[in-house]
Protein backbone atom coordinates (compact mmCIF):
# COMPACT_ATOMS: atom_id res chain seq x y z
CA UNK A 1 0.00 0.00 0.00
CA UNK A 2 1.34 3.31 -1.01
CA UNK A 3 1.82 5.89 1.92
CA UNK A 4 1.21 9.61 0.98
CA UNK A 5 1.78 12.42 3.58
CA UNK A 6 -1.38 15.07 2.81
CA UNK A 7 -1.58 17.94 4.26
CA UNK A 8 -4.09 19.10 6.28
CA UNK A 9 -6.68 21.42 4.16
CA UNK A 10 -6.93 24.44 6.50
CA UNK A 11 -11.10 24.80 7.21
CA UNK A 12 -11.99 28.18 8.49
CA UNK A 13 -12.27 28.70 12.15
CA UNK A 14 -15.00 31.16 11.50
CA UNK A 15 -18.21 30.23 13.83
CA UNK A 16 -20.72 32.75 13.22
CA UNK A 17 -20.15 34.54 16.46
CA UNK A 18 -18.57 37.55 14.73
CA UNK A 19 -18.02 40.44 17.25
CA UNK A 20 -14.66 42.35 17.62
CA UNK A 21 -13.25 42.34 21.09
CA UNK A 22 -11.79 46.46 21.04
CA UNK A 23 -9.52 45.43 24.15
CA UNK A 24 -7.94 42.49 22.65
CA UNK A 25 -8.45 43.73 18.62
CA UNK A 26 -9.35 39.92 17.63
CA UNK A 27 -12.90 38.38 16.90
CA UNK A 28 -13.96 37.04 19.69
CA UNK A 29 -15.66 33.91 17.85
CA UNK A 30 -12.97 32.86 15.79
CA UNK A 31 -9.68 34.47 17.86
CA UNK A 32 -8.65 35.96 14.18
CA UNK A 33 -7.38 39.68 13.92
CA UNK A 34 -8.75 41.71 11.25
CA UNK A 35 -5.90 41.30 9.06
CA UNK A 36 -5.79 37.64 9.62
CA UNK A 37 -9.60 37.75 8.92
CA UNK A 38 -9.78 39.41 5.24
CA UNK A 39 -6.44 37.75 4.18
CA UNK A 40 -7.94 34.12 4.45
CA UNK A 41 -10.17 34.33 1.73
CA UNK A 42 -6.45 34.84 -0.53
CA UNK A 43 -4.59 33.13 1.81
CA UNK A 44 -2.66 30.08 0.72
CA UNK A 45 -3.25 26.76 2.46
CA UNK A 46 -0.05 27.05 4.10
CA UNK A 47 -0.54 30.48 5.55
CA UNK A 48 -3.55 29.55 6.28
CA UNK A 49 -2.51 26.63 8.66
CA UNK A 50 -0.13 29.22 10.02
CA UNK A 51 -3.04 31.43 11.37
CA UNK A 52 -4.95 28.33 12.47
CA UNK A 53 -2.17 27.53 15.00
CA UNK A 54 -1.84 31.35 15.60
CA UNK A 55 -6.00 31.11 16.66
CA UNK A 56 -5.27 27.91 18.81
CA UNK A 57 -2.57 29.44 20.99
CA UNK A 58 -4.99 32.28 21.48
CA UNK A 59 -7.83 30.17 22.55
CA UNK A 60 -5.44 28.23 24.66
CA UNK A 61 -4.55 31.42 26.50
CA UNK A 62 -7.87 32.42 26.72
CA UNK A 63 -8.74 29.53 28.47
CA UNK A 64 -5.86 29.55 30.79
Amino acid sequence: MKQTNKIPLAVSPCVNLCRLDPARALCQGCFRSLAEITAWSKASNAERLDILAIVAQRRDEAAS
